[in-house]
C-alpha cells in the first residue's frame, strides 16, 4: 500500500493489528513470519512485536527487556462490510474521520444480494477514481449499458460533501438487445431514463454508484481502492443488487463487474500523463467534469499541506534505505525510531488535516468551451 509492505495479523481477540514489515534487527519481511500467541514472530532471528508495534521478545538475548527503541510503525484498524481498513497516518484518534459507510444495502439482505470481487490494475489511483467518477465515458467505453445514440450528459449541479461530492444524473439506457443474461431478461421491454446516483468520498478513497433501470428495480456498487504504488491499484468492489437475488445468478453478474471494469483498464492505461493528479492548466474540462474536478481539488490541497509522499525520492534510495510511513505513535513520541519517516514533497502545514479539509470551501470552476 502507497509504496510500502506491512503485516497484517489477528490477536487473541480478534483484533487485527497492521504494522510496517520490515523488522528493524536486520530488514526481514515479517509477514513471512508467524503469529505467536498475540504477537508476529520475524522469520529471521524470531524478534516478536505486538499489535502496537513494541518487541516484547529477543530470542538470542533471554528474558533481558528490550529497550524502547525496539518497536516498529502500528496503525489504527477497523472491520467494515468485511474489509480491514487501515488508517496509515500519524493523526490521533480525535483527528481521524470514520471509514464511509456508503452502502447501507449490504445489512439489508432480505432484500437485496451482494458479491464481492478484488481487482488489480495497473493504472495510477487518481486516474482510475477519477474514471469511476466521470458518467460521460460510460456511452463511449462500455458495450453493455453505454448508448453512443444519446451520449449528451444530464448537467445537474454536483452537491458537495464533506469528503466528496454526490450527483444524481439521468441517462437513456441501451437498446434492449444490448443486454444479455437476467438482466436482458428483466429489461426487454423499451423503458424509460435510467437514473445513476453518485457519490464519492476521498476518505478510504471509495464511491457508490446506484443505477436505478426502472421504478423498484436497482442495484449500487461500492468501490475503494487502494493504491499499491504509482502505477498500480488494488480496488475491492460490493455489488448489491434488489433483483435475482438467488446466489445462482452470483456468477452472471461478476462477470459483468469483470467486463466492465476490463473495459476501463483498456482505455485508462493508456491515459497520459500515467500519473496524477493532472494540473487544471493541463487539460481543458468542461461542465460535465465536475465530481472529477472535486476530486482533484481536494487531491491538490492535500498536496500543497504536506501530504503527498516523495516517491522520488524514496524510489531512488530504495536499495539503500529503509522509510517507512508514519505512526500515531510516532507523532506522539516522535524520538528513537529505527526507521526514518517517508519524505514527502513538501513541509507538512501543522494546522491541517481531514476536519480542516472538511470545513474547507476549495472548488475552482473548471474551463469550459460551452
Amino acid at each position: 500500500m502507497l509504496g510500502f509492505d506491512f503485516v497484517l495479523f489477528r490477536d487473541g481477540t480478534g483484533r487485527v493489528a497492521c504494522l510496517s514489515d520490515v523488522c528493524i534487527h536486520r530488514g526481514a519481511s515479517l509477514s513471512k513470519g508467524r503469529c505467536e500467541g498475540d504477537r508476529v514472530a520475524c522469520p529471521f532471528h524470531g524478534w516478536e512485536f505486538d499489535g502496537e508495534g513494541r518487541c516484547q521478545k529477543i530470542p538470542a538475548l533471554g528474558d533481558t527487556k528490550v529497550p524502547k527503541r525496539g518497536r516498529i510503525d502500528s496503525y489504527p484498524t477497523k472491520e467494515i462490510y468485511g474489509w480491514i481498513w487501515v488508517f496509515l497516518g500519524d493523526l490521533p484518534e480525535d483527528e481521524r474521520p470514520e471509514p464511509p459507510t456508503l452502502l447501507p444495502e449490504y445489512h439489508q439482505t432480505d432484500a437485496w444480494r451482494t458479491t464481492r470481487m478484488v481487482i488489480e490494475a495497473p493504472v495510477n489511483w487518481t486516474k482510475f477514481e477519477e474514471n469511476s467518477l466521470d458518467t460521460a465515458h460510460l456511452s463511449f467505453v462500455h458495450k453493455a449499458f453505454g448508448n453512443r445514440m444519446d451520449p449528451k450528459a444530464s448537467l445537474v449541479p454536483i452537491e458537495r460533501t464533506a469528503y466528496g461530492a454526490r450527483v444524481a444524473r439521468e441517462r437513456t439506457p441501451p437498446k434492449p438487445e444490448a443486454k444479455s443474461g437476467i438482466l436482458g431478461e428483466l429489461l426487454a421491454q423499451p423503458r424509460g431514463k435510467t437514473r445513476v446516483e453518485l457519490e464519492f468520498s476521498i476518505l478510504g478513497l471509495c464511491h457508490r454508484i446506484n443505477p436505478t433501470f426502472r421504478p423498484g428495480m436497482a442495484q449500487v456498487v461500492f468501490s475503494a481502492s487502494t493504491p499499491i504504488d504509482p502505477h498500480h491499484t488494488r480496488q475491492f468492489g460490493l455489488q448489491s443488487r434488489n433483483y435475482a437475488i438467488e446466489p445462482d445468478y452470483d456468477a452472471e453478474r461478476l462477470e459483468g463487474r469483470r467486463v466492465a471494469i476490463g473495459e476501463d483498464i483498456a482505455v485508462v492505461s493508456t491515459v497520459r500523463p500515467a500519473v496524477g493528479p493532472t494540473p487544471f492548466s493541463e487539460e481543458f474540462l468542461t461542465r460535465a467534469d465536475e465530481m472529477e474536478t472535486r476530486f482533484r481539488t481536494m487531491l491538490f490541497r492535500m498536496i500543497e499541506a504536506g501530504w503527498e509522499i516523495d516517491y522520488a525520492k524514496v524510489e531512488a534510495e530504495w536499495d539503500r534505505k529503509v522509510y517507512v510511513i508514519p505512526s500515531p505513535e510516532r507523532r506522539k513520541d516522535p524520538k528513537n525510531w529505527v526507521h526514518e519517516a517517508v519524505p514527502m514533497t513538501r513541509p507538512r502545514d501543522p494546522d491541517f488535516g481531514w476536519h480542516a479539509l472538511a470545513a474547507e470551501v476549495c472548488q475552482p470552476v473548471a474551463e469550459s468551451s460551452e
